[in-house]
This record gives C-alpha cells, structure tokens and sequence, in this order.
C-alpha cells in the first residue's frame, strides 16, 4: 500500500503491538472522509462508513487486522446511470509482514491473493485496508431495479436479425456446398 495513496488514514505503530497490546479501532468516516472516499472509489456518494478492527501481532513477526466493515453507497447504474444505494457488510482480515519473505518460506505463496502485504515505515495504515476492502466488495456492475434488460447479442446470432446474405462467410459457405 502506498503512503497517502488512501482517503482513509489511521496509522497504527507496530511497536506498540511488538509490546503485546492489542489496538482496537473503530473507524466512522465524517463527511469529509466520505467524500474523499466517493472520489476514490469513483461513485457519487458514500453515505455511511463504520469499521470496527483489532491489530494484534503473532509470532514470526507477523501482524494481523480482524475486524467488521459496513458501509451504504450510492453507486451509478450500469444501464441507466440512475443511482443506486448499496450496502456492504462483512468481515476484514490483513496479514502484514515488516520484513521480506524469505526465498524459502513456505507459508508465503506468492501467487495468493491473500499473500500478507509489506509495512511501510513501521506503520499499519488500517484506514488504507477499510478503503480495500470496500473497493473490493461493492457492486461490480449496479443494476436499478426498473433497469431495463439488454440482451445478450452473443447469444442471439451476433445481434442482428437477417444478416446479409452477401456476407464473406455467406460466400465461402456457397463455395462450401458447391465443392460436395
């Protein structure tokens, strides 16, 4: 995660889990928050933001977020641009490490895409993982309910109803039943 890439912001020292407390954080976004969130998630609103984490280190060096997210966005329909307000909720799980993996170490599957991410200057940004974890769980593709439906033209002969009968696979098809 890159430094004040993230509208979100609330460092946590990994020294004050090195000595073995557990940092309970409860993030509530204001309205500026929200609207720096909106931007940068590329809707019109974030109405609400609420996540409750703890941080808590594990041995071998390790540092863990657990915690719960909820939000209610305005999102842009897909078909008619109208919004649409969703809701996310679920949990939120990093995995942070301060020190390179090991060629050898086996636990890390570089491939994984809950491979535990590198900290940055001694500091686990836990507003960076809310801001995540929301892009992450939105709506993909926003439907309004009075949407209407588009069809698949893919699966109804390319979209077009007659095609034209002059058309290169229309010649090469009469070529074909010529030559049987």
């Amino acid at each position: 995660m890159t430094k004040g890439a993230f509208p979100l912001n609330n460092p946590v020292p990994i020294s004050d889990l090195l000595r073995g407390d557990v940092v309970s954080l409860t993030i509530d976004a204001d309205d500026d928050e929200r609207r720096a969130l909106a931007g940068f998630l590329d809707i019109p609103e974030v109405k609400s933001l609420v996540a409750r984490v703890k941080l808590r280190a594990e041995p071998g060096r390790r540092f863990v977020l657990d915690g719960t997210v909820a939000a209610d966005l305005v999102q842009s329909c897909v078909v008619t641009l109208e919004p649409v307000e969703t809701h996310i909720e679920g949990p939120i799980r990093h995995v942070y490490i301060d020190t390179p993996p090991d060629n050898e170490d086996a636990d890390l599957d570089p491939f994984d895409d809950d491979s535990p991410d590198l900290i940055e200057d001694g500091v686990i940004d836990a507003g960076a993982a809310v801001c995540e974890y929301t892009a992450l769980e939105m709506e993909p593709y926003p439907r309004a309910k009075d949407a209407p439906m588009v069809e698949n033209t893919a699966q109804n002969g390319g979209g077009e109803a007659d095609p034209p009968k002059n058309n290169p696979f229309a010649v090469l098809a009469k070529l074909r039943d010529v030559e049987k």
